[in-house]
């Protein structure tokens, strides 16, 4: 096996893929597979069988939780994406033989709790446990791009425009200073409803673009504008661009969340450059949560969420031993706020001892960024103390 140093972003899209290797000399993202004819990488995301017609759609399938067929046979989702990372990242041993990945994170379109997981079954199948695996949303990997950029980028916020496939997206992020850690958050808007246009008429169409970038725009302190996207393919809106460059820089391509990936597998892997940022979005939760408890002689808070994490990748065990207690206590702290929560957990529904001799097991997952589920189990005690079964679920609203 070779040595594990490749730090590896991977843009998971619909129709195209693309793969990003960290350089560390550079400091910058390097495109697997750039040519002059690819100078974006592009990788059609399809499976290829010897004889048959390629398997393409397969993604938005998965995501959406649709069946797919492969040769006539329904196929479980997470092996056709296994099937599809495993061809995919062969390509790294082209230009990096010798090395495999030490982290690696997966980027995609409107990342969903079922869709991820799906994400992490394939990538154990070809061998990446979640230890070196990690599931981003575009929001995400657009946060990690950016701060990874000079600060004249960010000195205030940064929209993106992110047309796709006839859809048009805003995102606004921004920096909270005064707060510590800083706070960095991305507001999100939908404008797909303003460019219903003809495909044709280039001229009308850029007019259609210039009046909802300038109304999206309006009365915002923007150092940077950011323009993605197959549908800005081309040279059409190249004049509205222009326009907007005035008084503010602006940066149109294609890499920008494989780019952003390749960065945030560096912040996980390597000494964090941004671990006086807290990154934030509408997916992620904004409480930390953890219970006190007494572990190598002393009293230990033990972490079970933490914030800035996506609500849908919370999923935290830990075994307790009650030593006559029938309660535990939750602590919950909000970022935005100051002071602690607590909340109550009775154990009584599942205990049948309160003495050292039982052990329970305290899983917390989210169902929301803002809804903490807590599932306690009696796990038994050995082969004398054996477990009853029983297992006790409860929801907290933690904002």
């Amino acid at each position: 096996m070779g040595e594990r140093t490749l730090l590896l972003g991977y843009n998971l899209g619909d129709e195209k893929t693309q793969i990003a290797v960290y350089d560390k000399k550079t400091r910058e993202p390097v495109l697997i597979g750039r040519t002059e004819e690819n100078p974006d990488a592009f990788i059609d995301t399809e499976i290829v069988m010897e004889g048959r017609k390629p398997l393409v759609g397969f993604v938005d399938k998965i995501r959406r939780g649709e069946e797919i067929v492969m040769d006539g046979r329904h196929s479980h989702p997470a092996n056709v994406l296994a099937h599809f990372f495993r061809k995919t990242l062969s390509l790294t041993r082209q230009q990096y033989p010798g090395e495999t990945i030490r982290q690696l994170v997966v980027t995609a379109r409107d990342v969903t709790q079922e869709f991820a997981q799906i994400i992490y079954e394939a990538l154990e199948k070809i061998g990446i446990g979640k230890e070196r695996a990690f599931v981003a949303g575009y929001k995400q990997s657009f946060l990690y791009y950016v701060l990874y950029q000079k600060k004249d980028i960010w000195v205030h916020d940064v929209g993106l425009f992110d047309y796709y496939n006839r859809h048009l997206t805003y995102y606004q992020m921004h920096v909270d200073s005064t707060k510590k850690p800083k706070l960095v958050g991305v507001n999100e808007k939908d404008y797909s409803d303003a460019i219903e246009f003809p495909a044709s008429g280039e001229e009308y169409q850029a007019s259609v673009i210039e009046n909802v970038i300038y109304g999206a725009v309006h009365k915002q302190l923007l150092s940077t504008l950011f323009m993605t996207g197959d549908g800005f393919e081309g040279s059409w809106a190249d004049e509205v661009f222009r326009k907007l460059c005035i008084g503010r820089r602006l940066f149109k391509g294609q890499n920008l969340y494989v780019s952003g990936a390749c960065f945030a597998a560096r912040e996980i892997a390597e000494t964090p450059r941004l671990e006086s940022y807290l990154l934030l979005d509408d997916e992620m939760i904004k409480n930390y949560v953890w219970i006190k408890a007494y572990a190598d002689a002393g009293e230990q808070e033990i972490v079970l969420a933490k914030a800035g994490t996506p609500w849908y990748l919370v999923d935290e065990e830990v075994d307790i031993i009650p030593d006559g207690d029938n309660e535990i206590l939750l602590m919950v702290r909000n970022v935005f706020h100051q002071g602690e929560k607590q909340f109550l957990l009775d154990l009584e529904p599942v205990l049948t001892r309160v003495d050292r001799h039982c052990r329970i097991g305290m899983r917390v997952r989210f169902s929301s960024p803002d809804t903490c589920v807590v599932t306690l189990k009696d796990k038994g005690f050995g082969e004398f103390f054996p477990t009853s079964h029983r297992i006790w679920e409860k929801s907290f609203k933690l904002d």
